[in-house]
């Protein structure tokens, strides 16, 4: 079990087939700015009336911070054999006494569509579960993000309830009933869970890597 004393010193580097999850670097920051200033990319991420610049910079700031405090584990996640980070994969909300966290993740949208989202998000859990001893983990979405919502259900967690609507636009950083408000869904999942499978059934398969999952 991974301690988190041993995680001061730097998380250990997660492999799959196809990518490499690391420890974020000094030098990844130019690419997440870039990354974290699309507004595609970050439309689920965080409300606000903030332009993509500043939204990133305050995603940058909160990404150093909650690293830095290990409140949350951030990996990089990169394609085998190169060193540019696509994108991120985090237990965020951490908390190794109750063993519990809340999994998120963000990509570029140029490799959206490839089965990459999904075959991180299964590496984090297996390392969660396996490596971290979390008993429960947790993932939340909005309701019209349903390319992440796939995921999770791949993963085999399971709908537990809905939070109020909150605004998906620039505009809409409110509660409230609008056309453009959404619930957000909350997702869950025990080490039990995972490790058996949902209904006796393997959770990953690199069959799900088509174009209609991410």
């Amino acid at each position: 079990m991974l301690t988190r004393d041993m995680l001061i010193q730097g998380l250990p580097v997660l492999g799959t087939e196809r990518l490499v999850l690391r420890s974020l670097r000094q030098s990844d920051y130019s690419a997440l700015a870039e990354l974290l200033s699309d507004p595609q990319v970050i439309r689920y991420v965080n409300r606000g009336s903030q332009s993509p610049p500043i939204r990133a910079r305050k995603l940058l700031n909160q990404i150093r911070s909650s690293s830095t405090k290990l409140d949350s584990l951030h990996y990089g996640i990169c394609c085998k054999g190169s060193e540019q980070v696509i994108g991120i994969a985090s237990f965020q909300h951490w908390n190794d006494q109750k063993g519990t966290a809340q999994i998120g993740y963000i990509l570029s949208k140029l490799y959206w569509g490839k089965g990459l989202a999904t075959e991180a998000v299964h590496r984090l859990l297996t390392f969660g579960f396996d490596e971290l001893h979390l008993w429960r983990v947790e993932a939340r979405c909005y309701e019209a993000n349903l390319s992440s919502e796939r995921v999770l259900l791949k993963m085999g967690m399971l709908y537990e309830r809905s939070l109020p609507a909150f605004g998906l636009n620039d505009d809409d950083d409110e509660v409230g009933e609008g056309s453009n408000s959404m619930n957000v869904k909350v997702y869950g999942m025990s080490r039990g869970q995972f490790q058996s499978g949902v209904n006796g059934q393997s959770l990953y398969s690199p069959a799900w890597d088509n174009p209609e999952i991410s």
